[in-house]
């Protein structure tokens, strides 16, 4: 089935930061760090600042303003649920494919995504608004879908 969902009452970011290099590196519109407490929670803020924001999500400035569409309104088509991501992130959770394109007048953004027990997938610009490119291959033990990405990161840390 096919789905369309109609993004609306985005705020424009201005030009002047769109042309600035050095605000491609931040990350204006997502969580910040400080809203993340359970990432790299042992760690003193200037590190883990750095770790989000260079590491993890590098220029999401970049990929959500400037070659994204996140501050746009558009219509999202796309495999049902079409706002999804990864079709483990579903309850119940599954494997496979998840698709959708964004039009904005007349822009059209392609986005596919595969999860399955031991690689992840996504390319193209998320029904969200930004551009990413992930390949990722699961941990060992491949893919459970009763625990989720985030209890796994606990029981890898030992908490």
């Amino acid at each position: 089935m096919i789905e369309t969902v109609e993004v609306s009452e985005r705020i424009r970011k201005p030009l002047w930061k769109k042309l600035n290099p050095i605000w491609w590196l931040g990350n204006e519109g997502e969580q910040t760090v400080d809203e993340a407490p359970w990432y790299m929670p042992h760690r003193p803020r200037i590190v883990r600042y750095i770790f989000w924001n260079f590491f993890r999500n590098p220029m999401m400035n970049f990929r959500n303003y400037v070659i994204g569409v996140g501050d746009r309104t558009y219509t999202v088509v796309g495999k049902v649920p079409a706002m999804c991501i990864q079709r483990d992130d579903l309850d119940p959770p599954e494997l496979g494919w998840q698709w959708s394109f964004i039009r904005s007048r007349w822009l059209l953004l392609p986005f596919v995504s595969y999860c399955g027990r031991k690689f992840v997938m996504q390319i193209g610009w998320q029904p969200f608004g930004y551009a990413e490119i992930k390949l990722n291959w699961r941990k060992a033990g491949g893919y459970n879908p009763g625990v989720s990405e985030c209890d796994r990161a606990a029981v890898n840390r030992g908490s």
